[in-house]
């Protein structure tokens, strides 16, 4: 056989066996697989995966030599997207591209590629956000987290919490009954958040309290996450329906401010047994700490715009 022809044959396969990803959902896959200090040092070019997108592949180049290479990807015991491959020190994007494709077709030749991303590190309980207990009472379950579970347009939200929940590591043992339960709208503001700082490229611990340390070269702060809540009594408990301009003003300058006040101040005086507040304990002690509120004080539907709508205005207003 003519070099040229081999040439075409190994085109032919990889291009059979290998799709290019978008960034996005790359993201989604790979979403607890980078250290932070990779942003720093490789520029991510393209990505890559088989059809059935058993395995993962990105070509990047490296800032600090200005050459180019890869990376595959492939699921571990938990089902995490983690690094098992690497090329490196090559001449340009498009022999790197080359050579990922390449990979990926080696990779599903594998008889044991099911195996391949074993790290011998998985946690022996990993989170899954939607597995119920054999003995849950379905009829318990909050109402939104119901329709995530069951409603099929739901189906790419479920595929995101199937890939984000593997990666949480929360010190609460009752984070997840509670996200199926009870509070619903906190966990989900938390899982968002964690979800938008490992985007934004930090390496996140989950202590007891507060919720995140966040860290990354050069920086590092710590989280509470809060939500306002629907009151359900006191003064707080009859929700104004504001109609006119001026009443939505009125609602925004007084309302809105007391529900947002009694969310932060709870928070910032909050104290654990040894008389801490959250930005004095253990290893988040003395690092800048932020205080993460949304607004869940009223469920959106179809007709009406939901609460957090709501949040940029009022917030401005608590004194």
């Amino acid at each position: 056989m003519g070099q040229a022809r081999r040439k075409a044959q190994t085109r032919a396969a990889r291009e059979a066996s290998s799709k290019p990803l978008s960034e996005a959902r790359f993201d989604i896959y790979a979403i607890g697989a980078r250290l932070s200090p990779s942003r720093l040092i490789a520029e991510e070019l393209s990505y890559w995966s088989d059809s059935n997108e058993k395995v993962l592949g990105m070509v990047f180049r490296d800032v600090v030599d200005n050459d180019y290479g890869w990376t595959l990807f492939a699921r571990d015991r938990v089902g995490r997207f983690r690094c098992v491959d690497v090329g490196s020190s090559l001449t340009d994007e498009k022999y790197a591209t080359a050579m990922m494709r390449d990979r990926i077709v080696t990779a599903l030749e594998d008889s044991k590629i099911e195996e391949l991303g074993y790290q011998a590190d998985e946690p022996n309980t990993p989170v899954d956000l939607l597995h119920l207990p054999l003995d849950a009472d379905r009829s318990k379950l909050h109402p939104f987290f119901k329709i995530l579970l069951e409603d099929p347009s739901r189906a790419p939200s479920r595929a995101v919490f199937k890939e984000i929940g593997p990666w949480l590591a929360p010190s609460d043992p009752h984070f997840v009954h509670e996200f199926q339960f009870k509070q619903f709208d906190q966990r989900l503001w938390e899982l968002y958040l964690w979800a938008t700082f490992r985007e934004l490229g930090f390496d996140i611990i989950q202590p007891e309290a507060p919720d995140f340390l966040c860290r990354a070269p050069g920086i590092e702060f710590t989280v509470e996450a809060t939500t306002v809540a629907p009151s359900t009594d006191g003064a707080l408990a009859a929700h104004p329906e504001p109609k006119t301009l001026e009443e939505m003003r009125e609602f925004l300058a007084h309302y809105m401010p007391m529900k947002f006040g009694s969310s932060l101040t709870s928070k910032l005086n909050k104290k654990n047994k040894a008389g801490e507040s959250y930005w004095e304990r253990g290893e988040t002690a003395n690092k800048p700490f932020i205080l993460a509120v949304a607004d869940f004080h009223i469920p959106g539907s179809k007709e009406e715009i939901g609460s957090m709508a709501f949040l940029a205005t009022a917030i401005l207003l608590v004194d």
